[in-house]
């Protein structure tokens, strides 16, 4: 069978998984702007795949080879350590095996007690079928009241609030989403969203910990408002 035969079979699997879990009457699809969900992102938001990923690399390197560095565009990688990249993602258990990141777990904790439906929504990568299967297995372990979609374009699916660590990803989902509001997990690659930062807008919140009653105040609004209603009021 080839590779892409079973990508389509862990698709299908995936896909399967949702709609059971979409069944269910608590959680029904989202569908208009009067529904209250809160989507949940997985990688390097509530779980440790840049932490697994340099970990892993640095088993690869060769003697004197420069240290491992975050690839923060795939497309600028040199060959040799996407090759190992691609390599590390498709071991059998990796994606499954992965730490949770407990600051994303806070503001998990926060939408849940708000009342946000929790949805989580993570990117499948299109050559690497096994991610697609594990990924719903933690996520079902580790989040079991979530919806799960694993998907090629996070932009598509509906939410109030999105807890996104990866700017390019919360930028075009803003850009469908003009109500919606982003908590990023703070990381190295989205600093420049802090409070003060020279990317800082209103509905983008960088949690560190230290700034968790914004944080609440924030999603309570993105809850409460009226479908249709923006973030914000008018000034």
């Amino acid at each position: 069978m080839s590779e892409s035969e079973i990508m389509n079979q862990e698709a299908s699997r995936v896909t399967a998984g949702a709609a059971t879990s979409a069944s269910r009457p608590a959680h029904k699809s989202a569908t208009s702007d009067d529904e209250r969900k809160g989507l949940v992102d997985l990688d390097s938001s509530v779980v440790a795949y840049a932490k697994r990923m340099r970990e892993e690399q640095e088993k690869l390197q060769a003697p004197g080879e420069p240290p491992y560095t975050d690839a923060l565009d795939h497309n600028e990688e040199p060959p040799h350590i996407r090759a190992r990249r691609k390599l590390i993602q498709r071991q059998p258990g990796f994606w499954k095996g992965l730490e949770r990141i407990e600051l994303g777990f806070e503001v998990v904790q926060m939408m849940r007690e708000i009342g946000f439906g929790l949805h989580i929504v993570t990117k499948g990568p299109s050559d690497t079928a096994n991610a697609w299967s594990e990924k719903l297995e933690w996520s079902k372990e580790n989040i079991p009241d979530a919806l799960v979609t694993v998907t090629e374009d996070k932009s598509a699916t509906y939410g109030r609030a999105f807890l996104e660590d990866w700017p390019p990803y919360f930028l075009s989902w803003l850009a469908v989403r003009k109500n919606g509001l982003v908590i990023c997990v703070a990381q190295p690659w989205n600093v420049d969203y802090a409070v003060g930062g020279r990317l800082q807008r209103p509905n983008v919140i960088r949690y560190d910990g230290t700034n968790r009653a914004e944080v609440d105040r924030l999603l309570r609004r993105a809850y409460e408002r009226k479908g249709g209603e923006p973030l914000f009021a008018p000034a």
